[in-house]
């Protein structure tokens, strides 16, 4: 058998957000019903670096037998790329048969990732936010912000959006890049980080921050908030943790991985204001096994640092489209 390579074309010109929250749904379903496997990965740091950013590089790997496929992400964190000018993260990511590891698909992970995590913010929002909700409040301006507002647009029917960026120049780039994929969606920037949290139902923060930019002040009652921008690195968090002082209802898309390497969840647990007991997964949420909102003025509140099976379930539902329509390079990785 011959391994397709897929490129980010093939990814935003055969994927759309509705298809991705989707394959996302069965997926985390099946890891709370015991139909997947997802360990929790093990960063990888050169051990004479004891740097805060120091790189570090992090096997994602999951198996969804429900799909009979398995996955290895490859994915390198370097915060300090940034002042190089350089991405501070990169990933590659296969594609195998669950049953005799034939890797059936290689891809960059760039926009499989910026897909896959808008995509699972959606679907907390649709599991958690208030049915009324109209208004999305994005802390962060860069492209995930862009994949964040066209999905919610796309499949929730939010119509505004208010963003926040400490840049003038990325909040006029945010809304040029929404208009080119989602024309009616209303744009507007703000200067504050608490306009966006004044104005909006559903706020998603992108940013890679090392300090909290959410305070318990911030929140009100209704609001549905998801923290998806940090990276898997326990000393990065968007939350202060007196946060969960105010908050009804946390999920995660995974206990272990947030455990390990969520700064915002080790932190609310070491601090006492999040105890481990009050954490669910979005999985339990979407079978109805662990309760979500249960009223219009609770505080929800999704975090993720990202699964490889979210990863496998968008690129299975890729490769098997990029089967059908013949795309993407074939070649034989064997001689």
């Amino acid at each position: 058998m011959s391994t397709r390579i897929l490129l980010a074309d093939d990814c935003e010109r055969l994927l759309s957000p509705g298809d991705v929250v989707a394959a996302l749904e069965r997926a985390h379903l099946e890891l709370a019903g015991g139909g997947a496997v997802q360990p929790p990965p093990i960063a990888m740091r050169d051990p004479r670096d004891g740097a805060a950013d120091a790189p570090a590089l992090v096997p994602m790997a999951a198996l969804a037998p429900y799909l009979g496929r398995a996955l290895v992400k490859m994915l390198a964190d370097a915060p300090a790329n940034r002042a190089a000018g350089r991405p501070a993260q990169r990933s590659t990511v296969a594609l195998f048969a669950a049953d005799d590891a034939e890797c059936l698909a290689l891809i960059d992970g760039a926009v499989l990732t910026r897909m896959r995590t808008a995509a699972v913010s959606v679907l907390a929002t649709k599991a958690l936010a208030r049915a009324d909700s109209a208004v999305l409040g994005l802390v962060g301006a860069g492209p995930l912000a862009v994949e964040h507002a066209v999905a919610h647009h796309e499949v929730l029917g939010l119509e505004e959006v208010v963003v926040w960026s400490r840049s003038q120049r990325s909040r006029d780039t945010f809304r040029t890049a929404v208009a080119a994929r989602a024309g009616s969606l209303r744009v507007t920037g703000v200067e504050e980080v608490y306009q966006v949290f004044e104005t909006a139902d559903v706020v998603c923060t992108l940013t890679p921050s090392e300090s909290p930019l959410v305070t318990a002040k911030l929140l009100r009652p209704g609001l549905h908030l998801s923290a998806v921008g940090s990276p898997p690195r326990p000393e990065y968090s968007e939350l202060d943790p007196d946060v969960f002082e105010d908050i009804d209802c946390v999920v995660v898309d995974d206990h272990a991985v947030a455990r390990g390497e969520s700064g915002n969840i080790r932190n609310g647990l070491t601090a006492g204001t999040l105890r481990d007991h009050e954490i669910t997964s979005l999985g339990q949420v979407l079978a109805g096994t662990a309760t979500g909102r249960a009223r219009d003025s609770d505080v929800t509140f999704f975090n993720s640092v990202g699964l490889g099976l979210q990863d496998l379930a968008v690129l299975d539902l890729l490769h098997r489209r990029a089967e059908a329509a013949d795309a993407g390079q074939l070649i034989s990785l064997r001689l």
